[in-house]
């Protein structure tokens, strides 16, 4: 779902029939109570947002792992595991790991995709299978 999409979702009616969106300040017309930026509760608009800014996406199972395991992510995060996809797509990896202090993520570099994460207390077993390069970020 891209951001048009989610903003006809949210107010289809503010669409004109020629598909261009209409959309002057204060209008609701049908005067529906918008769920926008409610403190601790991340809003399907934002989550497509970020989606969107990311040079990378996580996969639904690295996100849950990410809340579950209380992992901390912040932007300087975000920044160094993208210049990670770009180091191991210069290089022609599929599946990498990439550690970025206490962090490490297994990525499908050619999709640009986290398919999961885990700190240093989560990695016990020292073994990380099913990829062809690793990288320090």
């Amino acid at each position: 779902m891209n951001i048009s999409e989610l903003y006809r979702s949210l107010n289809p009616t503010s669409i004109r029939p020629d598909g261009v969106e209409g959309i002057r300040s204060g209008q609701n017309p049908e005067n529906k109570k918008l769920d926008i930026g409610k403190t601790g509760n991340v809003s399907e608009f934002e989550k497509v947002l970020q989606q969107e800014t990311r040079s990378f996406h996580l996969s639904q199972h690295a996100e849950t792992r990410i809340r579950s395991r209380e992992i901390p992510w912040d932007p300087h995060i975000e920044r160094r595991i993208a210049k990670g996809f770009d180091q191991a797509e210069s290089k022609g990896s599929r599946e990498a790991l990439i550690l970025a202090d206490d962090l490490a993520v297994i990525a499908n570099v050619k999709s640009r995709t986290v398919v999961t994460a885990m700190d240093r207390s989560q990695m016990k077993e020292k073994i990380f299978t099913n990829i062809d390069s690793a990288v320090l970020v």
